[in-house]
């Protein structure tokens, strides 16, 4: 009997022990199950946001969020609703993506970008130095930050970061078009001018820098040439409406 007895006890503790394994093996198995599978629905809604399906991706990085909050897919689904022009919900996202992670230099990019068409411009300002400190070789921030400075009347810190932001991204029209505009509000017209004409030969189709450029020429008293640009604009206006052309991308803050 109390062989029988000790057999039992060593079968129930091996039961035990091989429960607990599995139940071990399970947790760990089932957790990198479910990081693929996030990792995989993370890439989906990414590729969303690049074509263009804003609302796709909205309600992927949503799920997402509701299974296992990160301050990743807060962070991109910010940027679908900035696709949408939906500034606000998109800072929220923004403002959570950075309260959970500090020191991210993108995050504070692209909510800076937010606020700075939201009209928020000292705030944006604050966003893009943050997003600097991070990180100085962050894309676009010099450029963006520069736009928010000219906002605030602030030309020559712009100019400066422009400096900046055309040293490293030397073939971004929306770089020189700003110039133009800076140097235009100063009564620079020549300079501004050449900075259109920069602006129209890295991208053929800018009616923007079209239409800035033949105000330009009109200050100067350049009658036929400014006709000439603000017909130029008009027509490239047009053409982009009537044929749907567009980035799927947010609004440029310029």
């Amino acid at each position: 009997m109390a062989m029988k007895g000790k057999e039992g006890m060593k079968r129930a503790r091996t039961v035990i022990l091989l429960i607990m394994i599995l139940t071990v093996f399970q947790q760990q198995f089932g957790s990198l199950v479910l990081s693929e599978d996030r990792d995989a629905e993370m890439e989906k809604g990414i590729a969303a946001l690049e074509s263009g399906r804003a609302d796709e991706a909205i309600e992927m990085f949503s799920t997402l969020i509701a299974a296992n909050p990160q301050s990743i897919f807060y962070y991109y689904r910010g940027v679908g609703y900035s696709f949408k022009n939906k500034d606000r919900l998109a800072i929220q996202d923004y403002n959570k993506a950075i309260s959970m992670d500090t020191g991210e230099a993108s995050y504070y990019v692209k909510r800076g970008l937010s606020l700075l068409r939201s009209g928020q411009f000292q705030e944006s300002v604050d966003d893009f130095t943050t997003a600097l400190q991070l990180n100085p070789a962050i894309p676009g921030a010099y450029g963006y930050r520069a736009r928010a400075l000219f906002s605030l009347r602030r030309s020559a810190d712009s100019l400066e970061d422009l400096k900046s932001a055309i040293s490293t991204s030397p073939n971004v029209p929306a770089l020189f078009r700003l110039r133009g505009d800076i140097h235009s509000a100063a009564g620079n017209y020549e300079s501004a001018i050449q900075d259109y004409t920069k602006a129209i030969e890295l991208r053929e189709n800018d009616a923007t820098a079209y239409n800035n450029r033949g105000i330009a020429y009109a200050n100067l008293g350049k009658t036929r040439e400014a006709l000439e640009d603000l017909n130029r604009a008009m027509d490239v206006a047009a053409y982009r409406q009537n044929s749907g052309h567009g980035s799927g991308l947010p609004a440029a803050p310029w």
